[in-house]
C-alpha cells in the first residue's frame, strides 16, 4: 500500500519532468503526435477503474452515485460561472470583439465520450458478477500503473508544444481559468457539508474540471472505487453538459466570455469546437488558453487537494 499512499507524490515529480523533457525535445516529440495514443490509454484506464468499481461497489450504491455525480457536475458549473461573470465584467472585457456566429461546417465529436461511457458500463457490469478476490488484490496497483503512463504520455505532449509568449497573450483565459477553479472548489466545499463527503474527496470530485479520465483513477486511489466513480461520473457529465448549455445559453441571449467557465480543462479540445462555433476566433482562442491553464495545473494541483 505504500506505492498507493504515494500516487500523489509520484504525480508531482513526474508531469513537471515530462513536460521539461518534452519542452527540451520538442523537435523530436511532435512527430510520435503523442496525443493521438493518450484515447487508448484512458479506455484501459476506465475499463479497469470500472472493472474493481463492479468487483467492490454494491449495486445499491449505484443509484446514488449517478444522482451525487448529477449534483456535482451542475453545481461546479454554476459555481464556476457565478465567479467569473462578475470578474470578467470587472475587467471590462470588450465583448464587441467577439463574434457569435453558428457555422455548420465546425463538428464536434462525441465518439470518445460515448466508448468511454460504454467500457465504463461494461466494465463495472463485467467487475460485478464476475469476482475474485486476487483480481480484485492487484487492480489498485494496475490503476495506479495505467494512470502513470496517462501522465508520462500527457506530459511529453503538452511539454512540446509550450510557449509562454503565447500563454501570456491570453491573460483573459487564465483569469477564467482562476476563477472556474475557485468556483469549482467552492461546490466541492458545499457539497462536502451537505452530502457528508470527506471534504479531500468532495474537493477532488468538484476540481476534477471536466478531466474524467485524471479525476476519476486518481481519487479510485485514494478513496476508492465509488468516489473514484463518482469523480469519473460527475467530470464526464460536466463536458458533456458543456455541448448543451453553452449553445444553449448563447441562443437565448447570454453572449457572455464566462461560459468558458463551465467547461474547465475541456475547453482546451473536446468541448473548443462549441466555443469555437458559437463564440468567434477570439472566444475560440481564450477557451483554449483556459483550458490548458487548467490542464498544466490540475495534475499538481489536485494530488495536493486529495491529502488535505
Amino acid at each position: 500500500m505504500n506505492l498507493v499512499e504515494a500516487v500523489g507524490d509520484l504525480f508531482l515529480v513526474i508531469f513537471p519532468i515530462t513536460m521539461i523533457i518534452g519542452y527540451i525535445f520538442k523537435n523530436q516529440i511532435k512527430p510520435l503526435k503523442l496525443g493521438s495514443y493518450l484515447q487508448y490509454v484512458v479506455m484501459i484506464l476506465v475499463f479497469t477503474m470500472a472493472l474493481w468499481a463492479g468487483n467492490i461497489v454494491s449495486s445499491n450504491y449505484v443509484i446514488n452515485i449517478v444522482l451525487y455525480a448529477v449534483i456535482y457536475a451542475t453545481l461546479s458549473m454554476l459555481t464556476s460561472l457565478i465567479l467569473t461573470i462578475p470578474i470578467i465584467r470587472l475587467l471590462k472585457s470588450k465583448q464587441s470583439e467577439i463574434i457569435y456566429t453558428i457555422n455548420d461546417d465546425a463538428k464536434t465529436s462525441v465518439r470518445l465520450p460515448l466508448k468511454l461511457l460504454l467500457i465504463l458500463i461494461a466494465g463495472w457490469v463485467f467487475g460485478y458478477y464476475v469476482k475474485y478476490a486476487t483480481i480484485t488484490k492487484y487492480l489498485n496497483y494496475l490503476i495506479i500503473m495505467e494512470l502513470l503512463a496517462l501522465i508520462l504520455i500527457i506530459g511529453l505532449d503538452i511539454g512540446s508544444y509550450i510557449n509562454m509568449s503565447f500563454i501570456l497573450r491570453g491573460y483573459l483565459g487564465l483569469v477564467i481559468a482562476a476563477t472556474s477553479i475557485l468556483g469549482s472548489s467552492i461546490s466541492g466545499l458545499i457539497l462536502h457539508f451537505i452530502l457528508n463527503i470527506p471534504l479531500s474527496a468532495s474537493l477532488g470530485i468538484s476540481m476534477g474540471m471536466g478531466w474524467y479520465s485524471l479525476a476519476g483513477p486518481l481519487l479510485s486511489v485514494k478513496f476508492g472505487p465509488a468516489i473514484g466513480t463518482l469523480a469519473f461520473l460527475a467530470n464526464f457529465l460536466r463536458e458533456q453538459l458543456t455541448y448543451l448549455l453553452v449553445p444553449s445559453m448563447i441562443i437565448i441571449g447570454f453572449r457572455d466570455l464566462s461560459l468558458v467557465s463551465i467547461g474547465g480543462a475541456t475547453s482546451m479540445d473536446d468541448t473548443l469546437p462549441i466555443y469555437r462555433l458559437y463564440m468567434g476566433e477570439m472566444g475560440g482562442f481564450i477557451a483554449f488558453i483556459s483550458g490548458f491553464a487548467i490542464t498544466m495545473v490540475l495534475p499538481i494541483l489536485l494530488p495536493y487537494v486529495t491529502l488535505l
